[in-house]
């Protein structure tokens, strides 16, 4: 019995990293900028435009509106490289979109089509 309990515990973490638990790749890339957009918020970038300039990871590829008239967000674009191995070799593209949340204190963010 005791030697069943780490063969299943080995089991299970090999199966939670071959898996890919967690989340993806470009949700964690997304999830950096969050957390500056968060920031930006704080420190009154009130457009668009001035939300977008606090990105580090990802390229803005769509900033619009205002938190006055509540139509602002952000389209973010987030590239990697896909090797042989792993998939069709070229560029993998996803964008997020982020918009400031309903208490206006932080930012919601999630999959958008890449304009």
């Amino acid at each position: 019995m005791t030697r069943r309990l780490p063969l299943a515990v080995l089991v299970a973490v090999a199966t939670l990293v071959l898996g890919g638990c967690g989340h993806s790749w470009d949700w964690k890339q997304a999830d950096l900028d969050r957390n500056r957009l968060n920031l930006g918020l704080f420190r009154g970038a009130d457009t668009g435009e001035k939300l977008g300039s606090w990105v580090r990871v990802g390229e803005v590829v769509d900033s619009k509106g205002s938190r006055s008239s509540d139509d602002l967000e952000v389209v973010v674009r987030y590239e990697r490289e896909v090797g042989e191995p792993f998939g069709t070799p070229g560029t993998e593209r996803v964008c997020y979109r982020f918009t400031p949340a309903t208490d206006g204190a932080e930012v919601d963010f999630g999959r958008t089509d890449c304009p």
